[in-house]
C-alpha cells in the first residue's frame, strides 16, 4: 500500500548536542538549535581509527574518512558516543557587561525629529 509523504515530514534536522529541532546552521554548517549556534564539533574518529573531516553539501552535513570514504552524519555521530564540543562564546561576568553598557550609554543620544516639506516642483528630493 502506497503512503504519500506529508508536508514537513520528509526531512527533519535535529541538533546533535541536545536533540531539539535544528533551525540554524553554525559556523561548521551543521544544523543546530538556537542555543548551540556557537558550538563546534571537535575530535571525531572513525571506526578504523582515522580522523573524520566534516563536510557539507546541498544535501546536508556529512563526514569524510581517508580510509572509509564518505560517512553519513548520523552514523559519524553514533561512532563517537562521547561527543566532544567547544563553545566559541567567551565567559563574560555580569560586572563586565555593566561596565561596557555604562561606557556605551553616554554615546547613544536621541535625535530630535526634523520636519521636511516637499513640494511637487522639487525633483531633487528623490536623489
Amino acid at each position: 500500500m502506497y503512503i504519500p509523504k506529508r508536508y514537513g515530514q520528509s526531512k527533519v534536522n535535529n541538533c546533535p548536542f541536545c536533540g531539539k529541532t535544528a533551525i540554524i546552521k553554525n559556523s561548521q554548517k551543521i544544523p543546530v538549535c538556537e542555543k548551540h549556534k556557537k558550538t563546534k564539533l571537535v575530535d571525531l574518529k572513525c571506526i578504523c581509527g582515522e580522523w573524520l573531516d566534516l563536510n557539507s553539501s546541498k544535501w546536508g552535513a556529512y563526514f569524510r574518512c581517508i580510509n572509509c570514504g564518505n560517512i553519513n552524519f548520523k552514523k559519524g555521530l553514533e561512532m563517537n558516543p562521547d561527543l566532544k564540543f567547544e563553545s566559541e562564546e567567551k565567559e563574560v561576568s555580569q560586572k563586565d557587561k555593566k561596565d561596557v553598557f555604562e561606557k556605551i550609554k553616554p554615546v547613544i543620544k536621541k535625535k530630535k525629529p526634523v520636519e521636511i516639506v516637499v513640494r511637487s516642483d522639487e525633483v531633487d528630493f528623490l536623489y
